[in-house]
């Protein structure tokens, strides 16, 4: 079958939802599909590229950061997308399309239904379901005629966790399955050796520098736990995003400047590298789809300590392959580092059950086979 995938951001811009979107672009490749990916062209980046069998057409757009890109910029994308969008179908003759995002996305999918009939699902990310992010509820209630009308002739909705998916059709009257997020197990894998139990406690966590994220939480129970606790720790923060500057100021003020390591962002190599070095994954995000950085950590053998939230719950085993964390409450995020920094035994163990469902759980393979069983059905 010939696919393609749509989607505003795909390495190496975005973050999660482009990588995931490379991810079941190569595997569907390896099940013996062709792949054509339909995305943002970004500085010098070509307009198109083969890359590991798939079929890279980046289209002109406003985009100033490779990290993020505001409603405008968005906007900007699905104008760029529609006016190649013949000639992107006429060569490479598509059989069927992947939208990710319901919003950018969903509407270049249906322009596609409407007037080539090419059929196609919509994978729900996280941002484009109302009520997740409180900061564009006003952009949904205005695009909700667009967003509706682009889930109704979608042969499928999918989301990747049962939180979104539940939050989806509580906003929007249509039916949504889950296929989860899936983690290169192959790539990211634990160290040969563990890190040593006498090295300073490294604490990890990556994504953007922005509200959702909740680090200055982390921050400040880090401060505390340091109060409390004679242990030594290293907190590695990778990533960057608006807030990065407010942030660096604060850890000054909260005296940990000299156990914080500023990565920015970080390639695939070195993120590894990184994980595999570290004792412990925090994520005390307010809200989240299904997170690949949660799932690239375990697969990295670490144990993860994260809010208690849809999407983190959906991955996370309490007290089997981490610990989570009620929001809200004082003090429990700091209780959950200090006890897997006291216990180091069971941190390694909760770490290798992480790995151990990693690799069971959430194959990028198993994710690819489910969205191309969608259309096989049909």
């Amino acid at each position: 079958m010939r696919f393609l995938l749509i989607n505003y951001e795909y390495p190496p811009i975005g973050a999660g939802a482009a990588t995931a979107t490379q991810a079941i672009a190569n595997q569907l490749v390896e099940l013996g599909h062709k792949v054509t990916v339909l995305t943002a062209r970004y500085r010098d980046l070509p307009a198109m590229r083969v890359e590991n069998g798939v079929t890279v057409r980046r289209v002109r757009c406003l985009r100033a950061r490779a990290d993020r890109c505001s409603v405008p910029e968005m906007a900007s994308f699905v104008v760029s997308a529609l006016l190649s969008l013949s000639f992107v179908i006429l060569e490479d003759r598509p059989e069927a399309a992947i939208a990710f995002f319901t919003i950018p996305c969903g509407p270049i999918a249906l322009v596609a239904k409407t007037f080539f009939g090419l059929p196609y699902v919509v994978s729900l990310r996280g941002g484009d379901v109302p009520g997740l992010v409180p900061e564009i509820e006003r952009t949904h209630r205005i695009l909700q005629p667009v967003r509706r009308a682009s889930l109704k002739c979608a042969l499928a909705i999918v989301a990747n966790a049962n939180g979104l998916r539940e939050l989806s059709e509580k906003h929007d009257p249509f039916p949504v399955r889950v296929i989860p997020n899936g983690v290169d197990a192959n790539f990211f894998f634990p160290a040969e050796q563990p890190t040593a139990a006498a090295d300073s406690f490294r604490i990890v966590f990556t994504g953007r520098c922005q509200a959702q994220k909740n680090i200055p939480l982390l921050l400040e129970e880090c401060a505390a736990l340091r109060a409390m606790s004679q242990a030594r720790f290293e907190l590695h923060l990778i990533g960057d995003g608006p807030l990065r500057a407010e942030l660096v100021k604060q850890a000054e003020r909260l005296g940990l400047a000299d156990c914080i390591i500023w990565h920015g962002w970080s390639g695939r190599e070195e993120l590894r590298a990184i994980y595999q070095r570290s004792h412990c994954f925090v994520n005390p995000s307010f809200y989240e789809g299904m997170p690949n950085a949660v799932l690239e950590a375990m697969a990295c053998g670490m144990p993860v300590v994260a809010s208690d939230i849809p999407g983190n719950d959906a991955v996370v085993r309490h007290a089997e392959t981490g610990l989570l964390f009620t929001l809200g409450k004082p003090g429990a995020l700091r209780e959950a580092l200090l006890s897997l920094l006291q216990d180091r035994g069971t941190a390694l163990l909760m770490g290798q059950r992480g790995r151990a469902q990693a690799e069971q759980n959430f194959s990028w393979a198993t994710v690819a086979a489910h969205y191309a069983a969608l259309f096989e059905k049909a």
